[in-house]
């Protein structure tokens, strides 16, 4: 997934928690079916999908410590907000009749089968206690973000050379280039073949064979204190006079010095056309978001506003959109047995 959406998790998600979180409390009972915490625009989503997509990260992350009950709420109002929006994005790509596809989405489960290797998919499955079609579904989500990119946000951008010179301007400083300079080490037990290479280094190419050489660019403070020295009074092509340590025969040589300079608007385009394009992106997604917010109709458990709302720190705002508070109870009932080798690879 894209950068892109892993900035919307860290902010524009943040809001849909903290919807959640002002959710007033105490409704009637719907009748809803059991495990259903919240609805949007009548599609259910079910505590066990929660669940599954904190398992996935828990496994991602490895073994967390203890966590406060503090920080389990959030970790759940996040993952709930999550899905809220994964949702709409679907129900988007319905309205727009492009919707991931079950063949497509059955190549992307095959490709991550093969790329696990005979049975590790299944292994994965069950280390991460995750149920096969939970992971399916939460796939589904993953690629309908994508698609949604691609599909939804990208052909309404368009980048101008004259806002990437404004960014240019107003942003040189994040263009200057500081002064480095590009060293091969090397190193022989054999001081002949270490002098060999030392005689035949001229900077320019591939560099001579010789037992251990290391070449790279480093800023001028990044130089080991014992060779900093010797480099500064080096011409490019030439080496510091040999040294032994510990049996083995050591220099240092210069290939090329490159001064401190500010990169060309040319060369820096591709990385400002970057930017804008993810800034867009985000306002964009930003926009729709909000938009489809106030136009949807999204129900959550009063079980789960209530106990999301000591999270929130006496916000100042109630939020303008239609989220309904109603009584649906936490799922109670075994998960649905399913073939341990279908999907796996949380998103």
């Amino acid at each position: 997934m894209s950068q892109f959406f892993l900035k919307w998790t860290c902010e524009t998600l943040r809001a849909c928690v903290l919807f959640l979180c002002l959710l007033p409390a105490g409704c009637g009972e719907t009748g809803a079916p059991e495990g259903v915490v919240a609805t949007v625009n009548d599609e259910p989503i079910y505590l066990r999908t929660v669940q599954a997509m904190l398992d996935g990260r828990s496994f991602a992350l490895g073994t967390l410590p203890r966590l406060s009950l503090e920080t389990l709420k959030n970790h759940y109002g996040e993952a709930l907000g999550t899905l809220i929006v994964y949702t709409l994005v679907r129900q988007e790509l319905q309205r727009l009749h492009i919707p991931v596809s079950e063949p497509a989405l059955d190549k992307e489960l095959a490709d991550i089968r093969a790329d696990y290797g005979d049975g590790a998919f299944s292994r994965f499955l069950t280390d991460a206690s995750l149920d096969a079609i939970d992971w399916r579904n939460l796939l589904r989500d993953h690629l309908s973000m994508i698609s949604f990119e691609k599909h939804v946000l990208l052909p309404e951008i368009r980048i101008q050379l004259p806002r990437v010179r404004a960014y240019y301007n107003e942003h040189l400083a994040q263009f200057q280039i500081p002064a480095t300079q590009t060293v091969c080490f090397v190193s022989s037990e054999d001081r002949d073949k270490a002098a060999a290479f030392c005689g035949a280094f001229s900077g320019v190419g591939k560099p001579p064979a010789c037992p251990s050489v290391q070449c790279l660019a480093v800023l001028n403070d990044e130089l080991p204190c014992l060779w900093k020295e010797d480099v500064q009074k080096l011409a490019p092509g030439s080496c510091a006079p040999l040294r032994q340590e510990e049996g083995t025969w050591r220099s240092v040589c210069l290939a090329e010095r490159t001064a401190a300079h500010i990169l060309e608007i040319s060369a820096a385009y591709p990385l400002i056309e970057r930017i804008l394009l993810e800034q867009e992106k985000k306002e964009l997604f930003d926009r729709w978001l909000e938009n489809s917010l106030a136009a949807a109709t999204v129900k959550v458990s009063s079980h789960i506003s209530q106990t999301l709302s000591t999270t929130s720190s006496s916000p100042k705002a109630q939020p303008s959109y239609p989220i309904e508070d109603e009584d649906i109870r936490p799922d109670t009932t075994p998960a649905q047995e399913t073939d341990s080798d279908t999907p796996s690879n949380a998103p």
